[in-house]
C-alpha cells in the first residue's frame, strides 16, 4: 500500500519503452534496497529536465517526478516527521 501524500504519476505514452523500463527498473532497485535511509535518483523527461525520485523504506513514501525544490521538501517534512 502506498501512503505518500505526492502524487505518483502512472506511465504515460511520452517516454520511450526504455526511458519507461528505466524508470521501472530504479524504482524496483529502490524498495528492495536493504537501507533505512531514504534512496534518491534522477531521471529526464522527454525534453531532458531533470527531475527527482525518491523513497523511504521506513514509512514506505515515495516522491516521482519532482523538482529539486519539491524534493528538498519532501526530504525535510519526512525527517521532521519522524
Amino acid at each position: 500500500m502506498n501512503t505518500s501524500y505526492w502524487p505518483i504519476h502512472g506511465f504515460s505514452s511520452r517516454g520511450s519503452l526504455a526511458t519507461q523500463l528505466k524508470a521501472v527498473w530504479a524504482t524496483l532497485l529502490a524498495r528492495l534496497d536493504a537501507t533505512t535511509e531514504p534512496r534518491v535518483w534522477k531521471s529526464a523527461d522527454i525534453a531532458g529536465k531533470t527531475l527527482w525520485n525518491a523513497y523511504d523504506p521506513i514509512t514506505q513514501m515515495a516522491i516521482d517526478h519532482a523538482s529539486a525544490d519539491e524534493l528538498r521538501t519532501w526530504l525535510e517534512e519526512l525527517h521532521y516527521r519522524n
